[in-house]
Parts: structure tokens; C-alpha cells; sequence
């Protein structure tokens, strides 16, 4: 007889149960909605802000720039040049058509400054959220995100990084007014040189290249002067290195833990400088550069770190030869790094491209550096920057000399062109011609600096945005090339 409380004739095994559980009526769960995309910053957000703010600060500046506060004499501003300095400053390029320190009141002066904190800052800000999200998304729960169309960084984390922004800006420029303040009291009332201290150590920081000498002079007056020279150096590379390159300095203390793209931003930055130098002093030795070894050394290197889009100026480029002009442009182009107050196409991109190079030359089937592989998507997006701006540079420089053939302005192309990279660069370096452009040459020139302002960042989520990932390849086919 076999036992019912289980199959099998062994009946029921160990460890067996029987659950009953009652079913319970059926009830309605309501699920929240999940967040909202919009409330947390993403790379779109910040792009649209980005863009939103800055015009607005432009036509803010213009329109106090216009009033008759802002002038010397008490009176109105053209309207053109009131909005060509707005551009100027908020895009911390510092091409002038009127004489900062003899045009401009005590008001206008104060305008010009927050225009050129407000666009540095805001460039750091919003630039250095934009790359730390894009390279969150190199990682799998960046990518994922990315995928999913979700934000890689929280609010806080915005807010966070902003923070230490700000604090980093803020304590460089204290640090760079003092030192500037103290020099200027030789020649200054104490309140005077604070002034002047402050303004300039924003602009130095901002690689605005505004400053309050008069004259168009730019620094030529304190050319001698090492302690002016050095602090100006300083701000100028602390301000065109970035935020994300020292906190990475500061934090990894180790050549080999630093991440790649900031071991090519140094590499790149310090070959520009020792290059630039070489430059000056061999083409401009018995030239613009002074009388003694020690005058020439001070000026070459100096116009080799201000050229990395600073704008200031110890000698007057009117008289530099045409190889140096060609120079000039050269390292202006390349910029600082990214997330910087400066412009140009990037001391990364530039490393990038040098790297690719290499490999092409070797013959390696990869691009590596420093024991990593770079993908062959960052160097197609390092290509597409320099073809663009190189092509931008072609472009603006053939509407300048248009809109001056037909002003009969008698400009030489060499000059046109440094005009054009001045203001696409973000530099504010002239041969002396920018007050002497026509409306229509200003108006070119306007645009070119909100291109070189706005376009880095515009174009580097352009091209994150537009990545399509293929499950497929073509077939490849050859190309006669070389």
C-alpha cells in the first residue's frame, strides 16, 4: 500500500512542504515617473546655455558700453565700436578700435573687466562640464548613459565642479594683483595701482589682453621690467592650462599616473613655448627685440607665452618680419587646453594629430602614446577641428580683404590674415591696423571672434553628438593618395 503524502513509494521526501497562501484581491500600483532628463545637466543643456549667455552678455555690454557713462568725454559711443569691445572682452580676445585707458570712463573700464571675468569664467565653466561628461561617457556607465540619451553628470556634481572653478580663479587672480599692485606703486597712487593691478591680472588670467597703458602700447613701456613680465606669464599660462590639468597635477603628483590627454597638453605647451622663443630670437635678434641678450630673452619669451591667446604685447608687431608674422600665427592657432580661458585649436588636439603622425611615419597599424591606445575617433575629431578652422581662418581672412578693397584700404594680405587669426584665436595681437578697419571690417571681425569663442565647444559636441556606431563594415577599397 503505497503512502499518499507523496509520489514515489518512499511517500513524501524530507524537507518537502506544502505552502497554501490565500490569493489576494486585485490591486493597482501606481509607479512614479521617472525623473525628467531636463532637470539634470547634460551636454545639450549645457551647450544651449552656453550659447544663450553669452549673447546675452554681449548685448548687455554693449548696451552699457553705448551710454555716456562709459565714455571719457561724457559722451555717446558709437554703436559699432561699443558692441566691437563687448565681443572683444566677453570673448577675452582684446582686438581694440578705441584706446582702452583714454576712450573709456572709470564705468566703462569697470564693464569691460566683468565682461572679461563673466567670459572666462563662464568659458571654464561650461566648457570643463562639457568635457568632463563627454569623457564620463568613455567609461560603461558613461557610455550607457550616453546611450540611453541620460546625462553623465548629477547636479551636484555640476555644482561641485563649478565650486573648485571658481575658488581656483579666484585665488590666481588675488595671487597676480598683489604682485601686480606692488609693481605698479612705483609709478602710481596706491589706489591707482590696485586698479591697474586688478584689471590687469583679470586680463592676464582671462588671456583677454586688455590692459591700461594708453596708446595702443599694450606692455611695451615695462618691457624691462622681469617682475611684470614673470606675473603676466604666470596668469597667462594658469589661465591657458585649465582647471582640469592642475587639479590633475595636483591630485595624481606622478608623471606616469596623470591621464594622456594632460601629459600631451604639457609636452605640446612646453614645445610651443622653447619653440616660440627660438623663433623671436633668431628672426628678430638685431631687430624689435632690444639692445642687450637679456632684453632679448625676456621680450622672446614673453611673446611666446602671449601669443598662446593672451594678447599682450612688449614690442610693436608692425615692425616684426613676415617670418615671425607666419610664426605668430602658427603657435597662435594651436591655443591652450581645453576648458582654459584661451582659444585656439587645442594643445591636445594638437598633441593628437603629432601623435598620429608618428604612427603613420613608423608604420603602425595603432596610434599609441605612453603605453595607450588612441582611437581612431578622437583622431578623426582632432582632424576635423584643424580642417574647419583652418578653413574659418580662409574664409573670414577673404571677407576682410574684400570688405577693405572696397574701403580702399591699402592693408598688405600678411596683415589681414594675422587680423583674422588674432580674432579667430582669441588672441587680440595687431599689426596696428584693427582701429583703421572699415564698419563692414569690424562686423567680420565681430564674427570671427564669437566663431573662435563659441566654436571649440559648439563643434566638440557636434561631433561627440553625431558619433553613429555601425553594427557593420564596408568593404575596403584602395585610394590613390601622396
Amino acid at each position: 500500500m503505497s503512502d499518499r503524502r507523496g509520489p514515489g513509494p518512499q511517500g513524501r521526501l524530507p524537507g518537502n512542504r506544502v505552502v497554501r497562501r490565500r490569493v489576494a484581491p486585485q490591486q493597482v500600483i501606481d509607479i512614479p515617473p521617472p525623473p525628467t532628463v531636463e532637470a539634470t545637466p547634460n551636454a545639450v543643456f549645457h551647450a544651449r546655455q552656453f550659447l544663450g549667455a553669452y549673447l546675452l552678455l554681449v548685448l548687455l555690454g554693449t548696451s552699457l558700453l553705448t551710454l555716456p557713462w562709459a565714455n571719457a568725454s561724457n559722451q555717446w559711443t558709437k554703436p559699432l565700436d561699443a558692441f566691437f569691445t563687448a565681443v572683444s572682452a566677453s570673448a577675452v580676445t582684446g582686438l581694440v578700435v578705441v584706446d582702452t585707458q583714454t576712450h573709456w570712463s572709470l564705468f566703462g573700464e569697470i564693464v569691460i573687466l566683468a565682461l572679461i571675468q563673466a567670459g572666462g569664467l563662464g568659458f571654464m565653466v561650461g566648457a570643463s562640464l562639457l568635457l568632463t561628461i563627454m569623457r564620463q561617457g568613455q567609461s560603461l556607465r558613461g557610455a550607457l548613459l550616453l546611450q540611453d540619451g541620460m546625462p553623465t553628470m548629477s547636479l551636484a556634481e555640476a555644482l561641485q565642479l563649478s565650486r573648485h572653478i571658481l575658488r581656483f580663479l579666484l585665488v590666481v587672480e588675488a595671487i597676480g594683483t598683489i604682485s601686480l599692485t606692488i609693481y605698479f606703486m612705483q609709478y602710481e597712487t596706491p589706489l591707482k595701482a590696485f586698479w591697474h593691478g586688478l584689471f590687469t591680472a583679470v586680463s592676464a588670467f582671462c588671456n583677454a589682453g586688455f590692459d591700461l597703458q594708453g596708446s595702443f602700447q599694450s606692455m611695451a613701456v615695462h618691457r624691462d621690467s622681469w617682475w611684470l613680465n614673470l606675473t603676466i606669464m604666470a596668469l597667462i599660462q594658469s589661465g591657458a592650462l585649465s582647471f582640469i590639468v592642475f587639479n590633475d597635477i595636483w591630485v595624481k603628483r606622478r608623471w606616469r599616473l596623470l591621464a594622456l590627454d594632460v601629459k600631451l597638453v604639457l609636452i605640446v605647451n612646453a614645445a610651443l613655448i622653447v619653440v616660440g622663443t627660438l623663433v623671436y630670437l633668431g628672426a628678430e635678434w638685431g631687430g624689435a627685440l632690444g639692445d642687450s641678450v637679456h632684453d632679448r630673452i625676456r621680450v622672446a619669451l614673453f611673446q611666446s607665452v602671449s601669443l598662446r591667446t593672451a594678447g599682450f604685447a612688449t614690442v610693436n608687431f608692425a615692425d616684426l618680419h613676415m617670418a615671425t608674422l607666419f610664426a605668430s600665427m602658427a603657435i597662435m592657432a594651436v591655443g591652450g587646453a581645453a576648458g582654459s580661458t584661451a582659444g585656439g585649436i587645442k594643445l591636445a588636439t594638437v598633441g593628437v594629430i603629432a601623435v598620429a603622425i608618428r604612427a603613420v611615419i613608423r608604420g603602425d597599424e595603432s596610434i599609441q602614446v605612453f603605453g595607450r591606445r588612441i582611437s581612431d575617433v578622437v583622431v578623426y575629431r582632432a582632424m576635423s577641428v584643424v580642417v574647419l578652422y583652418i578653413t574659418t581662418h580662409f574664409v573670414m581672412t577673404l571677407a576682410l580683404s574684400v570688405t577693405e578693397q572696397i574701403a580702399d584700404h591699402s592693408f598688405g594680405f600678411v596683415a589681414l590674415m594675422f587680423e583674422t587669426m588674432s580674432g579667430l584665436a582669441t588672441v587680440g595681437l595687431s599689426t596696428g591696423i584693427t582701429p583703421a578697419i572699415s564698419d563692414p571690417g569690424k562686423l567680420v571681425l565681430c564674427l570671427t571672434m564669437m566663431i573662435g569663442r563659441l566654436g571649440p565647444v559648439t563643434l566638440a559636441y557636434a561631433l561627440q553628438g553625431k558619433q553613429h556606431r555601425r553594427q557593420y563594415r564596408l568593404p575596403d577599397a584602395p585610394i590613390r593618395s601622396g
